[in-house]
């Protein structure tokens, strides 16, 4: 890890040593030749491959970095403090999954995969403070209240739309079908949109459902909701680009209400 000024100039850099990498329930894959099972290769460091979802995290003077190994998608995210590059703690090995800024210094830290389906919440100190049995893309609003769509490997769906309580419980949204999920966004009222299962869905704040759009469409590939001006909606398919308007109101603010599915997740933009 490094940071660097506008100018170029290094201002720290800093090793990360990932240490051992292991979960329960990864099984060692081996290669089947005529009857024998050959071992799996011996780990080399080219095959260790950063974390494709929310890579890098800075939230006040804190860092989250996430480095996963590319075979089996066991990972770690490392806390570092942003002015000295010193590592201030770092999370146990676990299956990667979605991350999100909770706060100053604060940060959602969710982990899917080998029978683990979680999301906790560490504070600038490094520490765990709150673990829910839940794993997603979710939002956090300008009251720190943590919802979104639940994402599983797992067909038939058994995901919901869900509210994590302070108290590590969880509140019930409506059931989703399907499988894939665009990153949703929150508009002003608290209201969340995304689409999933060929449907533009909407949760609003007291958790009720609504289905704005359906179509039969179960492609595979979508990209990022953003949530423009006047309540339009506009999702990306494969090869096409769908603009809805909704009754939406703007983007909520707050330190996550669209993750880096919203034109404000590009740091280009001001």
């Amino acid at each position: 890890m490094a940071r660097y000024t506008r100018d170029g100039e290094c201002l720290w850099s800093a090793p990360i040593a990932l240490g051992a990498v292991s979960f329960p329930g990864v099984v060692e894959m081996g290669v089947r030749t005529g009857w024998e099972i050959q071992p799996r290769r011996p780990w080399v460091p080219e095959e260790i491959g950063v974390d494709r979802w929310e890579p890098l995290l800075v939230s006040a003077d804190r860092v989250a970095a996430t480095f996963t190994d590319a075979r089996d998608g066991i990972g770690r995210t490392f806390f570092l403090n942003l002015d000295s590059g010193e590592t201030v703690s770092a999370t146990s090995p676990a299956p990667t999954g979605r991350k999100a800024i909770a706060g100053p210094g604060q940060f959602l830290i969710g982990s899917q995969g080998y029978g683990a389906f979680t999301t906790g919440r560490f504070g600038r100190d490094g520490a765990e403070t709150a673990r829910w049995a839940s794993h997603g893309a979710m939002l956090v609003d300008r009251n720190g209240r943590v919802s979104g769509p639940e994402l599983e490997n797992h067909l038939p769906s058994r995901s919901r739309f869900r509210r994590l309580a302070p108290d590590n419980t969880l509140v019930d949204g409506p059931a989703l079908t399907g499988y894939y999920t665009s990153h949703p966004a929150m508009d002003c009222e608290g209201t969340t949109v995304f689409w999933r299962d060929g449907k533009l869905l909407a949760v609003d704040t007291y958790l009720a459902g609504h289905e704005l759009f359906a179509m039969d469409d179960s492609r595979a590939v979508i990209g990022r909701a953003p949530l423009l001006s006047a309540g339009n909606v506009a999702i990306s398919l494969d090869n096409e680009v769908l603009v809805f308007r909704t009754p939406l109101g703007p983007l909520a603010e707050g330190p996550w209400t669209c993750g880096e599915g919203n034109l404000q997740g590009n740091p280009l933009l001001s």
